[in-house]
């Protein structure tokens, strides 16, 4: 009798002890997990509540205290904040996966066997593909399109560098954009001539243009390249992005999307200015998911294409500059509308003459000590008398480590000396205490742990140089994790939403097969992610 009185009592215990659990709508536990917190600690176990972190701590003190239908075992396993992309084009991604891929491509023959097989396969109106680069080349210089001419005759072809600063077209895509070679609207250097006629390779604005000749998709089939796009992005970890450049008909789109609950990936998205969209969106907003509070403007072109712009020659061609790719007027304009309307400004800025130019815009309208965070994109070559301006003003420099990864075989070609001052992330990191990183997809790969790689060894995915470029400027490997993290969201003002792993803040995380902090050098670009929630929900789960 008193066996079974005993037996009754400890279930009505162990019962009464359940019930007293506050309840989760997800637990997991039994991993290695990054909170990117203040102190950079690390915990086992998260409670998720209404799509937020409700606790953190080990598996004893959550598993103690909560209790959830739905458990996840991380197995030992590693699990950060959710990625957070700082500077990307999600509408390039999207549209990007329907066209023909060029990365990589060796020679302009190469390009030219993989269109034919495209048109061949699935023959379409026109031939669009991008991430051709020269530099891969064994001649490494831009090719004309006497060969696409012959191949495609009455098709258009428009293909897009791997920065989306140059196009390489046929003579079909000319004509039906309607341009001579002594067309007026043709800004000076943005045509590549040869005896007085076009060779099809064009830069800058004019390149832009091509995409008119382009019927654009209707809002279905733009919903499915942006639902795409999320796809790739939450197989690599990614919760959250900041995009760059958009109409008011994607901003539509996408708060619909996300006001539908179709788009679930947090969007931070950035306009392209205009009069027609600062009549219709003349303040910040956030809605849901989707933050509108930036406009995006640019002041060169890329290093690649020579179209960054330098205070001196480029060092392989001396009769050139680069481009400044808006005039004076129009981006004091946008600023100073910006100023006024409460949005923050990010200027793509790659030369050094670029990076000067917008440095000195900011410093006309923000204050010593502000909190505007005023953006400068890639940040990539910067004089020496110009980076404690960053520091003065607060300026934020947004950096592309891949870039650095991608350029650095040829870049020293292109500027000498000057590389000393180019990625050169330590020295901009200095400037404020922190920065945001990102990938600039689909100009490079997706994957955020690329980012990482890039920023903490300097080295590209052959291991080349095995000392690592300029390693003065590394990251260590918390200062990479907080730029594609915490300081991402501190870039787009939501350092208390997200972008660590606290109570109160959005259950966004990524689980990845190994610790990237700590594993060996050779072992990071082959982690792979496992599992991506946001807000604790299970957006993707490798197979």
């Amino acid at each position: 009798m008193k066996k079974i009185f005993l037996g009754i009592a400890s279930a009505f215990t162990m019962l009464t002890s359940c019930q007293m659990k506050d309840t989760a709508d997800l637990i997991i536990y039994n991993g290695l997990i990054y909170t990117a917190d203040s102190s950079f600690s690390t915990c086992t176990a998260v409670a998720v509540k209404d799509g937020l972190v409700m606790a953190t701590g080990t598996d004893d003190e959550i598993l103690n205290t909560y209790r959830s239908a739905k458990m996840v075992d991380l197995e030992g396993n590693a699990m950060y904040p959710g990625f957070n992309d700082a500077h990307c084009h999600i509408t390039g991604l999207g549209a990007g996966l329907l066209r023909v891929d060029l990365r990589g491509t060796r020679s302009f023959d190469e390009i030219l066997n993989k269109l034919e097989a495209r048109q061949n396969e699935s023959p379409s109106d026109y031939l669009l593909g991008d991430g051709w680069d020269q530099n891969l080349w064994p001649e490494k210089s831009f090719p004309d399109n006497s060969k696409l001419n012959e191949l495609f005759p009455e098709t258009p072809v428009i293909l897009s560098r791997i920065d989306f600063h140059a196009v390489i077209v046929n003579k079909a895509a000319i004509e039906r954009l309607g341009i001579k070679p002594s067309d007026p609207s043709i800004l000076p250097g943005e045509a590549i001539m040869k005896g007085g006629e076009f060779t099809g390779v064009f830069l800058e604005n004019t390149a832009d243009r091509f995409k008119e000749i382009v019927p654009e998709p209707d809002s279905k089939e733009m919903r499915r390249m942006l639902l795409a796009a999320e796809e790739e992005c939450f197989k690599y970890g990614l919760t959250s992005i900041s995009s760059a450049g958009a109409d008011l008909r994607l901003v539509e789109i996408l708060d619909s999307m996300q006001s539908e609950g179709d788009m679930k990936l947090r969007i931070d998205l950035w306009l392209t200015p205009g009069d027609e969209m600062f009549a219709r969106i003349d303040k910040p907003y956030t809605k849901g998911r989707l933050r509108v509070g930036t406009i995006k403007m640019y002041a060169d072109g890329a290093l690649g294409s020579r179209g960054a712009l330098m205070i001196e020659p480029y060092s392989d061609n001396k009769s050139i500059y680069g481009i400044q790719a808006t005039t004076d007027a129009v981006l004091d304009s946008n600023a100073k509308w910006a100023f006024e309307h409460g949005f923050q400004v990010a200027i793509h800025c790659i030369g050094d003459a670029g990076n000067r130019l917008a440095l000195n815009l900011y410093s006309k309208y923000l204050p010593e000590g502000n909190d505007l965070r005023w953006r400068i994109e890639h940040s990539q070559i910067i004089h020496p008398d110009d980076f404690n301006l960053f520091g003065k003003y607060n300026i934020v420099p947004s950096i592309q480590p891949t870039h650095a990864t991608s350029d650095m075989l040829w870049a020293v070609d292109r500027v000498g000396k000057r590389i000393e001052g180019a990625y050169a992330y330590k020295r901009l990191l200095d400037q404020n205490g922190w920065l945001p990183s990102g990938t600039d997809f689909p100009i490079e790969q997706v994957n955020p742990l690329y980012t990482y790689f890039a920023a903490v060894h300097r080295v590209n995915l052959d291991f080349i140089p095995q000392e690592g470029f300029q390693m003065e400027n590394a990251l260590t490997p918390e200062e990479a994790l907080r730029s594609m993290t915490i300081w991402a969201a501190k870039a787009s003002f939501e350092e208390n939403l997200k972008g660590s792993i606290e109570k109160g803040k959005f259950a966004d995380f990524t689980v990845l097969d190994r610790d990237i902090i700590t594993t060996d050098r050779q072992d990071v670009p082959n982690t792979k992610v496992l599992r991506t929630f946001v807000a604790g929900e299970e957006v993707y789960k490798a197979q």
